[in-house]
């Protein structure tokens, strides 16, 4: 396994201290009767893309095992101990029991081909600071990665993988980004304790008033009625949509649906 930055090798690279960003580790190969550990470099700046790598080449393993007639279960095995084996080259890695809590957590399931980290970022934004939990998840072989709250079960965004190679980019530019979309969500937040269920369609804007960012709602009760235009740190209807632009929310709700329905 390469570490982060340099060119990808079939065993693991040494690190220097300079490049290291800390923090423990247990990653668990799902089918690997233990986990892997290491208490130095598991912070997902200098984990994540290496071990993105490694799964990838178990995961090409895996297809080769397979094309020829290998019974999938038995692939799925040796390809995980493949994996553990070429972690296990580098010193800094030891295993240790399934079950065990650690600072960053890594699953790789080969099976389903998809990699899952749950990790805890820091940022300051505004003089606010915040520690929050992370879970990002996406699949090995490629493709745009889920990055959500593992306390609400809420998706945060949606990150392509090229991000993940920029130096920092977890413990700099996702923190902060994160940290952004939580305060958004609770500008928001007294809207979806109020609302209620009998909320036809909804659309959210953050308006500019003043240099300040308002949230603000339009909400439609019935699929043929008109739109409320809320408040939304007071949840407080300040008045209706003008009927000769409520087609222009309806359009919006369409092209959407679309884009959903060709997904």
């Amino acid at each position: 396994m390469a570490k982060q930055g340099s060119s990808a090798s079939k065993t693991p690279a040494a690190r220097s201290d300079q490049n290291a960003s800390g923090g423990s580790a247990g990653i668990e190969i799902v089918g690997f009767p233990q986990k892997l550990y290491t208490r130095t470099f598991g912070d997902p700046d200098t984990l994540f893309v290496p071990l993105l790598e490694a799964a990838r080449d178990a995961n090409k393993m895996l297809v080769r095992l397979v094309g020829p007639g290998e019974e999938r279960g038995n692939a799925v095995t040796l390809s995980g101990t493949q994996l553990a084996s070429s972690l296990l080259r580098d010193n800094s890695f030891s295993l240790v029991s399934i079950g065990l809590s650690h600072e960053n957590t890594y699953t790789v399931d080969l099976n389903s081909e998809t990699l899952h980290m749950r990790t805890r970022l820091y940022a300051v934004m505004s003089g606010r600071t915040s520690f929050f939990k992370v879970e990002i998840a996406g699949k090995i072989s490629g493709g745009a990665f889920v990055v959500r709250n593992p306390v609400h079960c809420t998706v945060i965004m949606q990150v392509e993988e090229e991000r993940f190679r920029q130096a920092s980019f977890f413990s700099t530019t996702l923190a902060q980004e994160c940290l952004r979309a939580q305060v958004e969500q609770e500008r928001f937040g007294i809207m979806d304790e109020l609302a209620g269920t009998d909320i036809f369609n909804e659309m959210r804007l953050m308006v500019m008033m003043e240099g300040s960012k308002v949230p603000i709602a339009l909400r439609q009760k019935e699929e043929s009625g008109g739109w409320d235009i809320v408040d939304g740190k007071r949840n407080e209807v300040l008045g209706k949509l003008a009927p000769e632009i409520e087609e222009n929310p309806k359009k919006v709700i369409h092209f959407a649906q679309d884009l959903f329905m060709k997904k």
